[in-house]
């Protein structure tokens, strides 16, 4: 009996001395969060004064506290994160002064050094610091990651190449393995300016790339920049394993039409899968053709998919053509499927 009270009395204590631990931690933890954000708060307030006396003045004010505190590594990741936040704020010389302020601190030595931490936010964080900073001395040791297992690493550094040199910073799609996010793309294509004269033999090589996420950015690039003489190598990517390309290029081929672009979407439509099909009538809705009536009257009534049959009524009715789309709905021969799918294209669904 005494031997169990014992036990009881020292499991007892232990609880004890590990709620008490526990509650220290706790308190220091407080303690410390606390500090963080009162020096947190003296920091940004010493960061903001010399950041809009900078930029009234249009060059960098120096300042002896900062000076001081710039010898601790924490305050520097503090700045740099606070000069980055401001310079996506502002524009034109504002954003210049403040690019002044990251090199006149040399603080380019703090986004590096995330270059070669484990943790894969660091890097990114690094990478993108240093190119919303435009530290383009620090391009070499950026593309080595253009090729890193993570999409949050390699992503940033692909937007690093095409931010500092545009379009020749895209040469990374000529042995891009990774999937291109379509928020990706559009960051990419934002920082395109222009494409060369020379460039379109590039364009050309990347819509031949294996990577389908590659093809689908290339295609968006042509239609940005309406590279009209790429047309006849779009034809080949109606026949690409992707049907998302396969969409992409019919979207592309519309932003190039010619007059042969009509007939070359009709040829090409039995031969698609379904959702290619209705790309394709959105595409024909959109290029608003007369010509293509006696196509979309077929599909109407011979196709077998629903979705098809209700874009190809949307079609017609977007020629002007709502009178002969009523008068299939009055036919009392009129199949009840194909009266539903007339009045939904005609917004009269019940």
């Amino acid at each position: 009996m005494s031997t169990s009270l014992h036990i009881l009395i020292v499991t007892f204590i232990v609880l004890l001395v590990v709620i008490a631990l526990l509650i220290l931690a706790v308190l220091l933890y407080a303690f410390y969060g606390y500090r963080y954000f009162r020096r947190a708060d003296a920091w940004s307030e010493v960061i903001g004064q010399e950041v809009v006396q900078s930029i009234v003045s249009g060059e960098v004010v120096e300042s002896e506290v900062i000076d001081r505190l710039n010898r601790k590594r924490s305050f520097r990741t503090y700045f740099l994160e606070k000069l980055v936040n401001a310079e996506g704020k502002f524009s034109g010389m504002a954003g210049s002064v403040i690019r002044r302020i990251f090199s006149e601190y040399h603080l380019e030595k703090e986004a590096l050094q995330k270059l070669k931490q484990k943790k894969l936010f660091l890097i990114a964080g690094g990478i993108q610091e240093l190119t919303a900073m435009r530290a383009e001395k620090a391009l070499p040791e950026i593309s080595k990651f253009l090729n890193h297992s993570s999409p949050q690493v390699y992503q940033e550094a692909q937007y690093a190449q095409v931010t500092f040199r545009g379009f020749e910073g895209l040469r990374f799609l000529n042995s891009a393995k990774g999937v291109l996010s379509d928020w990706q793309q559009l960051r990419l294509l934002n920082s395109v300016a222009s494409v060369p004269p020379d460039g379109t033999e590039l364009v050309r090589s990347w819509l031949q790339s294996e990577n389908a996420s590659v093809v689908i950015f290339t295609l968006r690039l042509i239609r940005k920049f309406q590279l009209l003489t790429i047309y006849p190598e779009l034809l080949i990517l109606l026949g690409h394993e992707s049907e998302q390309v396969r969409i992409q290029t019919v979207q592309t081929l519309q932003a190039l039409e010619n007059d042969t672009t009509l007939e070359e979407l009709e040829d090409t439509f039995l031969s698609q899968p379904h959702e290619v099909q209705v790309e394709i009538l959105n595409v024909l809705k959109k290029m608003g053709d007369v010509r293509a009536k006696d196509f979309l009257f077929q599909q109407l009534h011979g196709h077998i998919a629903p979705a098809v049959r209700i874009k190809a009524a949307e079609a017609i009715h977007s020629l002007g053509m709502k009178h002969e789309l009523t008068q299939i709905t009055d036919d009392e021969n009129t199949s009840e499927e194909l009266i539903f799918i007339i009045k939904h294209a005609l917004q009269e669904r019940k």
